[in-house]
Order: C-alpha cells, then sequence, then structure tokens
C-alpha cells in the first residue's frame, strides 16, 4: 500500500506517516518541513498555499507499482487568524480557501487522473465538526470544512455514475492535541468567545493525541462502511 498524507510534518499528519510505516507500508509525505526519515518515506516539498507548487507536483516517478494501491489522505488544514469576520484581511481567506479546500479538491483530481480509479482504493479527507455548524470567530474556516463535505459527496456520487469501487470518506477526528489548539488557547478572549471551552479541554485532559487518531482512522478505512452510512463521519 502507499499513503498519500498532507501535512506530515507535524500533528495528525505526522502520526498517520509514522503509524504506516511501522506497518510496513510506503508514505509519500506532502508538506513544507520534513519530520521523518525512513526507507519507505518520500518528502516532497510543497506549500499548499501556492498555486504553482501545487501544479508543479510530480507523484507519479515517487510511486512503484508494485507498492498499488494507493490512499490518499488529505490531513492538512489551518486555523489562521481567529478574529471575527469583519476584521479579516484577503490574504486570510484565500490561504484558508488554499489550504482547506482547494488543495484537497486538486489532489483528489491529480490522484485519480494520475494512478487510474482502479489503483486508488480509498480518499480520506480530514473534515471537522466545524464544517456542520457555525463557530463565532472561525468563519473561514467552518465555510473551508463544510465545502470539502459537499466536495467529498459530489465525488462519490460521480464514481458511483461511473460504476467505480474508489471510497471516499470525510471523517472528523474531534479535538485533537495539535499545533492548532494550541493556536486556538492562545487566540484573544474578546475575538472569541468560545475561548475558555478550549482551555478547559486541555486543562480536563480531554484532547486525543495524534497517535490515537492515528489508530482510529486506520481501523475506520479498514472497516467495511455500507452505502446508506453516507461519505461523512465521526470518529
Amino acid at each position: 500500500m502507499i499513503y498519500i498524507i498532507t501535512g506530515t510534518s507535524s500533528g495528525i499528519g505526522k502520526a498517520l506517516a509514522k503509524f504506516y510505516l511501522e506497518n510496513g507500508d510506503h508514505v509519500i509525505g506532502i508538506s513544507r518541513n520534513n519530520a521523518i526519515e525512513h526507507e519507505n518515506f518520500k518528502h516532497i516539498v510543497c506549500d499548499l498555499s501556492d498555486k504553482q507548487q501545487l501544479h508543479d507536483l510530480a507523484l507519479l516517478e515517487h510511486t512503484e507499482k508494485e507498492n498499488y494501491p494507493i490512499r490518499l489522505i488529505n490531513n492538512a488544514g489551518i486555523m489562521g487568524d481567529i478574529h471575527r469576520s469583519h476584521e479579516l484581511t484577503l490574504t486570510h481567506y484565500v490561504d484558508m480557501a488554499m489550504v482547506n479546500l482547494v488543495a484537497p479538491q486538486f489532489l483528489c483530481s491529480y490522484v485519480l487522473q494520475t494512478f487510474g480509479f482502479d489503483n486508488v482504493d480509498t480518499i480520506i479527507n480530514i473534515s471537522s465538526g466545524a464544517g456542520q455548524r457555525p463557530v463565532p470567530s472561525w468563519g473561514a474556516y467552518c465555510a473551508s470544512k463544510a465545502g470539502i463535505d459537499l466536495f467529498a459527496e459530489t465525488l462519490n456520487e460521480e464514481i458511483k455514475e461511473l460504476g467505480k469501487s474508489t471510497k471516499v470518506f470525510n471523517v472528523a477526528p474531534g479535538v485533537v492535541d495539535t499545533r492548532m489548539q494550541e493556536n486556538i488557547r492562545g487566540s484573544d478572549q474578546s475575538s472569541f468567545s468560545r475561548h475558555q471551552d478550549f482551555v478547559d479541554l486541555m486543562e480536563n485532559n480531554e484532547l486525543r493525541t495524534p497517535d490515537e487518531v492515528a489508530i482510529l482512522l486506520d481501523k475506520f478505512m479498514n472497516t467495511e462502511h455500507a452505502e446508506e452510512e453516507g461519505v461523512i463521519h465521526r470518529i
């Protein structure tokens, strides 16, 4: 198996990469920085907010057919500035859209075009409960997660129309102890009405670790899911 995983420099992405490398699989990590050294790990430097760097990706040269099938995990995501919408800049909205929405959409298309449906077993987009409900001061983040959820549902319908077997799921892993959570706790309380809720989650040891999420996500991928369960899941 080959796992193509974005955001492998830290957090969930790094934990997933290490999990599958320890399992004997091959991993291609896409991120700005490399934090993993392993004979079965290939790192591709890419800033997902940069359209040209996305355009220049060349994944085929980093794979060997004998290691197929391929699984794509679009994990990378950013929160950006935590402020109410009227205080945000164009740069904030563009970066959020590129990393959280455009990049995973493009990578789904690119991987399917490059390797073919028959060689792509599963596509996972790391989603969030914030895509299902409004969270004040997270407007662009909520919108990007809602957008990738609907994209995944649409992609799944297209795959069914074509009679192909590639599985597509968007999975929300709950609240995880990552740099994003550190940034949330470090935000200005006057700009984020739910600030204390996230401080309490940390103080009460209610955060999942990235390693726990890697185990849960692997179990999810290797469990059969009935069609009526849909595309959007929480673990």
